[in-house]
């Protein structure tokens, strides 16, 4: 483990870069120029396993009432430590079981608890493992029974009502013992005023029924007059039939009056109240009518009297205190994933995570358990353990404590370099992953990306309209097309591209940013085929003598670029020539 990280983080110069991407890529790498000057970007990505073994401890404090199920086995732990020492095994822990599930009393963690309630040692399996399952510790001293504070052993303290305050029974302060209250519906008085007349005793007439409507010939009023004395009532016909005006006629009713007696009242003005029918009170709602009240907390009997059963103590007169530490043993793993060099933005972390062994095999690098402390620090990931234990909440020599730590770590080397694209003149950036053990070539843009957009049209109708009349524009490029699917041919034409030949094509193309889609395309083809098509006359024929001899001209530098003109190069331009005969 730790030699194969050394042996990722030894130096990668900008001359194994080339060398790597020739073994990984040779196709692609016939087509890229490398700045051998240029900087390196590096990033060493670490992975490590962290396995943990640790123990916490809690001081727990138990303080409860002495039920009788309690007593034989709160015997087993009294004596304090003339009997039982400083500290003891809680041999049973029947005394916090009962409490939990007889009683629903859990003990409380005390907390910052001074460090030698902790002072004892782990229960172990063996020398470098700790047992799974510890033991229960008590403190003797401070685990007793007593009589209760509270009531000091009565069982029974004064009734903490605070109205009864051990009283019992009182005089009812509502009724002042009368058992009876004012009725405050009227007061006291025991009647109301009428509502309906209003006290007066006498309603408008026709009030009762709501209508002053009359009836018939006879002027009768039984409707009521609606408060005005008369009625109008028929007056008989004309000779020709017609009917008289209405006439006016004293209301039988009221007889003039325009009132009438009250009948809700009748014409008293008042009504007797309801709720204490008259009387004028009601029984006292506070004690029922009784005249004192009797507190429903506290005992009546003699021995008892105005007590309630002590809470502290729960009426056994005794409490019982149990003062223990608990120890768990806890397992746990964590990972951590950092770059420890430069950061490369296009390369994200899933895709390195794939090189990633985790269940790469984790080894002892500490144990801390009781006076067995051995610890192997490696310096690569010292630093990054002691954070993943400082994060997990974890220490050497306190609560909560590490016990065991093993670790497994990894390092990527990720590096970063640039390149010039031989016919494009692109300057792009590729990334070498896992660059000793797995390598991958990481290409970060598409170098021979073919875009057929608007200006890529007008491109194509240029040349169309610049072929239909042979314009001197259309002859230069096509001159400048030959040239360059010429010099392809000759570079590939031994089988291997030098680096002299790259520089020296890449110098004379310059850009082929002028031609269409399809002509780029086709130059790509023609540098990826491995076996390329026979050159043919056309592809010779230039538009003009002087053209055709500027580009043997060229041809023939290119070849003789890597200092020698290989007889598969001479027998290409000596091919190019015949058949320019």
């Amino acid at each position: 483990m730790k030699e194969a990280a050394q042996k990722n983080l030894q130096e990668i110069k900008i001359e194994d870069i080339i060398e790597k991407t020739r073994e990984l890529n040779p196709g692609q790498f016939d087509k890229m120029i490398f700045d051998s000057a240029q900087n390196v970007k590096r990033a060493n990505y670490l992975y490590v396993k962290y396995k943990t073994g640790s123990a916490d401890r809690v001081l727990n404090r138990l303080e409860f009432p002495m039920h009788d199920p309690l007593k034989a086995p709160m015997q087993e732990l009294i004596g304090g430590s003339s009997k039982h020492g400083e500290k003891a095994v809680m041999t049973s822990d029947k005394v916090i079981r009962l409490l939990q599930d007889n009683f629903s009393r859990s003990p409380i963690a005390e907390s910052n608890p001074a460090a030698d309630y902790f002072d004892y040692p782990l229960d172990v399996a063996d020398a470098n493992n700790v047992a799974q399952e510890q033991q229960l510790y008590y403190m003797p001293n401070e685990t007793e029974i007593s009589s209760c504070g509270e009531c000091t052993g009565e069982k029974y303290v004064i009734c903490d009502d605070h109205v009864c305050g051990g009283v019992h029974n009182w005089e009812c302060p509502t009724c002042a013992g009368d058992k009876k209250v004012e009725c405050t519906g009227c007061n006291g008085e025991g009647e109301n005023t009428c509502d309906d007349c209003d006290g007066g005793g006498m309603v408008k007439c026709g009030s009762t029924i709501g209508s002053s409507l009359v009836g018939g010939l006879t002027g009768s009023s039984v409707a009521g007059c609606g408060g005005k004395g008369y009625v109008m009532v028929s007056n008989g016909n004309f000779a020709n039939g017609s009917p008289r005006p209405k006439k006016r006629k004293q209301c039988t009713k009221c007889r003039g009056n325009g009132e009438v007696r009250c009948k809700e009242c009748a014409a008293k003005g008042v009504i007797k109240c309801s709720p204490c029918r008259g009387k004028g009170q009601v029984t006292c709602s506070e004690c029922s009518g009784k005249g004192d009240i009797t507190c429903s907390k506290c005992y009546g009997d003699k021995a008892k009297y105005g007590k309630i059963d002590c809470p502290v103590c729960e009426a056994t007169g005794e409490t019982g205190k149990v003062v223990y530490v608990a120890t768990t043993i806890s397992n746990n793993e964590k990972d951590l994933f950092v770059n420890i060099g430069e950061s490369i933005a296009e390369i994200g972390d899933d895709l390195v995570l794939n090189y990633i062994d985790k269940a790469g095999s984790v080894s002892r690098s500490l144990t801390n358990i009781n006076d067995n402390f051995t610890e192997e620090k490696d310096e690569l990931v010292a630093s990054h353990v002691k954070d993943l234990r400082t994060n997990s909440g974890l220490e050497i020599n306190n609560f909560a404590k590490v016990l065991t730590e093993e670790t497994y770590y990894q390092v990527v080397p990720v590096v970063q370099a640039s390149y010039k694209h031989m016919l494009t003149n692109e300057i792009l950036h590729f990334s070498i992953v896992d660059f000793f053990e797995d390598p991958k070539l990481v290409f970060h843009k598409e170098a021979e990306e073919i875009k057929s957009d608007v200006k890529d049209k007008g491109k194509k109708l240029g040349r169309f309209f610049g072929k239909l009349f042979k314009t001197k524009k259309f002859k230069s490029k096509d001159d400048k097309k030959k040239e360059i699917k010429l010099m392809i041919y000759l570079a590939k034409a031994d089988g291997k591209i030098e680096e002299e030949e790259k520089g020296f094509l890449a110098e004379s193309i310059n850009s082929i940013d002028e031609f269409t889609s399809d002509e780029k395309e086709d130059f790509f083809n023609l540098m990826n085929n491995p076996n390329p098509p026979a050159i043919t006359k056309e592809d010779v024929t230039f538009s003009s003598k002087e053209k055709l001899n500027e580009v043997i001209a060229k041809l023939t530098g290119l070849a003789a670029s890597d200092g020698e003109i290989d007889d598969s190069e001479q027998e290409l331009l000596s091919t190019i020539m015949s058949l320019n005969e």
